[in-house]
């Protein structure tokens, strides 16, 4: 389409394998490592901790040695979270992997099962398809926790890549020598069964709380299965903090990195900063990109009322510069407003919809309305200017329904 041939295409699978395992290590070695951690004055200790007081803290290492460290101002749990293997009869006598092991794949699959229709799912389906494999992703609608447009929009983007999109439940699974097969409930009594020789069971993640004996030195746990904080991230315990996914919120490494230097602030210095938010950004890094930000159209027709919710949306398909790239076929925006016009939320698909996202989120931290985009100036063509021409069009649509008084007004020279 582009009026240049490339000739046929091949997959180096072992040359993919390598590049990653070099990107995590180069990532790792340079922000995350003891050594990297010993430069900002930060040491570290590998193994399991349990707390034995509330300002005591003991760690086993793999090794069976233990040692004791003590803290003079308190202590920051950051555990994280941990993989969730759902409930499907005959999981546990059949080989699978969750995203802890799907780098570690020796062989590109012939055929991949993924259980979840998740980022998590939707992410690693794509970009195994493109790798070669045949890949089925199982899940009852695809990007569940987004407006209905997102999960539409991918299942479309990933049935026009190949990938295979099973609409159901997983019910059970057995094993046939290095192959299995998944029994899928669509409706009452409808099943389909799906074969493949690699599962992935990609249903989310869970706080990793266990093991710690926190409730040892008070500190609960909340509906959500993670640690309760209040908002300043203080557990029930006094001097104890905890951030990012171990409390059950929303699972994003920047929100945890953001509540990890709220917990430590408040935890050493006076004052108190609010840690937990309800407008966190977060991305799906398929191709295109999926961003959202704040409430669902569906969340805020149910807490404000449909009276008191308007929805703007706009397909790619008419933007100057996914058309000049040849990528306007997938994708949208889809703003959130109250009836006052202030944003409330945002969905968007688009190749940088991570990237765009960080405007509306400028935007709802300064509580702007999206009229208030019309006066910022965006360059033309660019995946960022229908923002401004959304907020132009909300403009617009509000003079018409007041062009008597405009006229009104205009002939006594105001």
């Amino acid at each position: 389409r582009f009026g240049i041939s490339v000739g046929s295409v091949e997959v180096d699978y072992q040359a993919v394998r390598k590049r990653v395992a070099d990107i995590v290590e180069k990532i790792y070695t340079e922000d995350d490592s003891p050594e990297a951690l010993k430069a900002l004055n930060i040491d570290t200790a590998s193994g399991m901790a349990r707390f034995l007081d509330p300002r005591t803290v003991e760690i086993t290492d793999n090794a069976g040695q233990s040692r004791v460290v003590s803290a003079n101002a308190g202590v920051i749990i950051a555990s994280g979270a941990m993989p969730s293997v759902p409930k499907i009869d005959g999981l546990e006598s059949v080989p699978y992997i969750t995203y802890e092991q799907v780098f570690s794949l020796e062989e590109l699959p012939t055929a991949m099962t993924i259980v979840g229709g998740g980022p998590i799912g939707c992410e690693l389906g794509q970009a195994f398809s493109r790798l070669g494999a045949q890949v089925t992703i199982v899940a009852p609608k695809l990007l569940p926790a987004l407006d209905a447009a997102a999960g539409e929009a991918m299942e479309a983007l990933l049935g026009a890549e190949g990938v295979r999109i099973v609409r159901a439940r997983a019910s059970s699974v057995a094993a046939d020598g290095s192959t299995h097969t998944l029994r899928c409930l669509a409706g009452e009594g409808d099943g389909i069964s799906v074969t493949g020789d690699c599962l992935l069971v990609a249903t989310g993640r869970v706080p990793r709380v266990s093991g710690m004996d926190l409730k040892k030195i008070g500190v609960s746990l909340n509906s959500k299965k993670g640690i309760a904080v209040d908002a300043q991230l203080r557990t029930g315990c006094a001097g104890v903090y905890a951030a990012g996914d171990c409390t059950g919120d929303q699972q994003f490494t920047h929100y945890a990195g953001f509540q990890g230097g709220v917990a430590a602030r408040n935890l050493l210095l006076p004052l108190k900063s609010a840690g937990v938010s309800a407008q966190v950004p977060g991305c799906t890094f398929t191709s295109p990109e999926v961003a959202h930000i704040g409430m669902t159209e569906a969340a805020a027709r149910a807490e404000f009322g449909d009276d008191n919710v308007q929805v703007i949306f706009r397909r790619l398909l008419s933007v100057d510069r996914a058309i000049c790239t040849g990528q306007n076929e997938h994708g949208f925006f889809q703003l959130v407003l109250k009836k006052d016009d202030t944003i409330i939320g945002a969905t968007i698909m688009a190749p940088p919809a991570g990237e765009l996202i960080s405007e509306i989120s400028l935007a709802m931290h300064k509580k702007m309305k999206l009229s208030d985009l019309i006066f910022v100036m965006h360059a033309y063509p660019t995946f960022s200017l229908p923002l401004q021409v959304m907020g132009s069009t909300l403009y617009y649509n509000k003079l018409k329904k007041s062009s008597k008084l405009l006229s009104i007004l205009k002939k006594i020279g105001l």
